[in-house]
């Protein structure tokens, strides 16, 4: 029974021994240590014969040295280094988390930083936290102060209370109020993140850039808006036309070809001496039908261009166009070199000019007016360059315009692959450029302008008869 409690006693020292740490273990076992040489010193006389063993060494007086206290200090220079050796494995461990969480920290900027997605940290207020370059890129330029609520187009509290209640909210598409005022667009995911002990509650916002994608879908839209626009007036215009070449053949050769035929009727039945005067009519009928035919004909197309070419067309269409406007100081310069233009790009050339003649003629209020037609070289290949430039009011490229002759010009520019640009502003002028490559194809009709349909009196009337 005895030895049975010596055991459990031994037994639970054990473990409670086991439970202690390093440091807890070796402070135990110096002191057991001191402990145990105390009791064998006094047990066993340890000290007496140490001494007499130490007289042989008088020299030296280590008789002076307590034996506790020797073991004492043998014992704590082995716990020293015991604690050394477990301070310096510490360190070296401390060095390489560090050096770990450093690298992981570098690794995340890296990601952060480099994530497409505009990534950014608000507060429940607006204030921007940390956010990372795409952001910047989106966003900005951004004032380091700047808040949310000038950013978004949204309203703030009310956004707050939604995104609290659903934890979740997107946007398939959301405006960006940049300080440089540049159109921005994003596709937008905001998380509600609750507050911890550390940190106060968060939004979480990832922005992906969609600005290019949505003025694309503007401009497809505001395309399409003119395409339908001017394929309806091509439609009334194209009845307009009819009934007009309808009218002028009934009006004008319908009656002269009538009285032809009524005066050759006569003239079978007539005496010799009334058929002079019956075919002196007749003659006179035949040139008015003539004139009518060759007036028709003009109207449709100038016939200078078969003629002059471009270069006298245009000549002929600006120096008409001074008579009618002598206030306005307008200058040409037409220089198409060697180069072969074909039909298509003669017309469409020609009808360009001719449209932006007419609008400033009746929009621009221009003192100076500069017309400039000349093959250049774009990347190696040769195009035809038309631009028509003015001094007048301009107009405001901010606002939808209504008219049909620019929508049928940057058309008819198109049409033949060219490209079509217009610049102006609120009284600085207006200018008109049209790139035509010499090689294109022509890949569709162009539409007929109204002014070309209808030209105004000394406008559009160019051809010799």
């Amino acid at each position: 029974m005895h030895s049975y409690n010596r055991s459990i006693h031994l037994n639970t020292a054990i473990h409670k021994l086991g439970k202690l740490g390093r440091p807890g273990r070796d402070t135990l076992i110096v002191i057991t240590g001191v402990v145990l040489t105390f009791v064998l010193s006094s047990e066993f006389d340890l000290a007496e014969r140490i001494n007499a063993w130490l007289l042989t060494y008088e020299y030296a007086q280590l008789d002076e040295v307590p034996l506790t206290l020797f073991v004492f200090v043998l014992l704590s220079v082995w716990f020293s280094q015991r604690r050394w050796r477990e301070i310096h494995a510490e360190i070296q461990r401390r060095k390489q988390t560090e050096a770990q969480l450093s690298s992981s920290r570098q690794l995340y900027k890296t990601l952060f930083d480099g994530d497409l997605t505009g990534n950014v940290v608000l507060d429940m207020e607006g204030n921007i936290g940390m956010h990372n370059r795409a952001f910047d890129r989106i966003c900005r330029p951004l004032d380091h102060d700047r808040n949310a609520r000038d950013l978004f187009s949204f309203e703030w509290l009310a956004f707050v209370a939604q995104l609290k209640h659903h934890q979740e909210i997107n946007f398939s598409k959301l405006q960006i109020r940049r300080p440089d005022g540049l159109p921005c667009y994003v596709g937008a995911r905001f998380i509600y993140v609750h507050a911890s002990q550390s940190q106060q509650a968060q939004i979480h916002g990832y922005l992906v850039d969609m600005t290019e994608q949505c003025l694309v879908e503007l401009d497809l839209e505001r395309t399409l808006k003119e395409n339908r626009i001017l394929a309806r007036h091509a439609m009334q215009m194209q009845e307009q036309e009819r009934k007009y070449i309808a009218s002028e053949i009934h009006d004008e050769t319908g009656q002269y070809l009538t009285a032809i035929r009524m005066d050759a009727l006569a003239l079978q039945k007539s005496p010799p001496d009334q058929a002079h005067v019956i075919s002196v009519r007749i003659a006179s009928n035949t040139q008015h039908v003539q004139q009518s035919i060759r007036a028709l004909i003009k109207h449709l197309r100038p016939p200078a261009l078969d003629s002059l070419g471009l270069i006298g067309a245009v000549e002929r269409l600006v120096n008409d166009w001074k008579k009618h406007n002598p206030q306005v100081d307008c200058k040409v310069r037409l220089d198409t070199g060697d180069h072969a233009l074909s039909e298509d790009i003669n017309i469409v050339a020609f009808r360009v000019v001719q449209e932006a003649l007419t609008n400033i003629s009746r929009h621009a209020q221009a003192s100076e007016v500069c017309v400039d037609i000349q093959v250049i070289t774009r990347q190696g290949k040769p195009m035809l360059q038309i631009e028509i430039r003015d001094n007048g009011k301009g107009m405001d490229m901010s606002q939808t315009s209504e008219g049909i002759g620019l929508v049928g010009m940057r058309e008819r520019i198109e049409s033949l692959q060219g490209s079509f640009k217009l610049m102006s502003g609120q009284q600085a002028g207006t200018l008109v450029t049209g790139l035509l490559p010499l090689h294109a194809s022509k890949q569709a009709a162009p539409l007929p302008l109204a002014s070309n349909l209808f030209p105004d009196p000394g406008v559009n009337d160019y051809a010799t008869s």
